[in-house]
C-alpha cells in the first residue's frame, strides 16, 4: 500500500491517468489480484473520537497530509517482490512526479500488510 499526498491543483486527467494505469496492474504484473488508486475516505470525527485523540479536531489531521491511497493484493511475496521492478509500476513515474506535493520522500508513504 501507498499513500500519496497529491497538490490541491493536481491534474484529474493525470490522476485519472494514473488511476487506470494501476487498475491495469491485475492484468499486467503477475500475482496481482487487487489494485487501485483512490482519494483516501477521511471520516468525521465524533463526539467518542474527540474523546479519544484528544485535541485534534479532525480525522484530517491524523491522516497528515495524505489524501490518495495506492492499495494492491498480491498472491505472494514473490509477486509483490516482482512488482517493484515491474515496467508497470515504473510507468507511473510520470504521473508521481506531476500529481504529488513534492519528491518521493515527502509525497509517498509505502508499507505493506500480510495476514498472520
Amino acid at each position: 500500500m501507498g499513500l500519496w499526498k497529491v497538490r490541491a491543483d493536481a491534474d484529474p486527467a493525470m490522476l485519472k491517468r494514473a488511476a487506470e494505469k494501476v487498475e491495469r496492474f491485475k492484468e499486467t504484473v503477475p500475482g496481482c489480484t487487487e489494485a487501485l488508486l483512490a482519494p483516501l475516505y477521511v471520516p468525521e470525527m465524533g463526539q467518542a473520537d474527540h474523546e479519544t485523540f484528544g485535541s485534534l479536531d479532525s480525522f484530517e489531521e491524523m491522516a497528515r497530509g495524505y489524501n490518495y491511497i495506492l492499495y494492491t493484493v498480491w498472491e505472494s511475496e514473490e509477486a509483490r517482490k516482482g512488482y517493484e521492478e515491474h515496467p508497470a509500476h515504473m510507468d507511473l513515474q510520470d504521473e508521481c512526479l506531476a500529481v504529488w506535493i513534492g519528491d518521493a520522500s515527502e509525497s509517498a508513504l509505502v508499507f505493506d500488510f500480510r495476514k498472520p
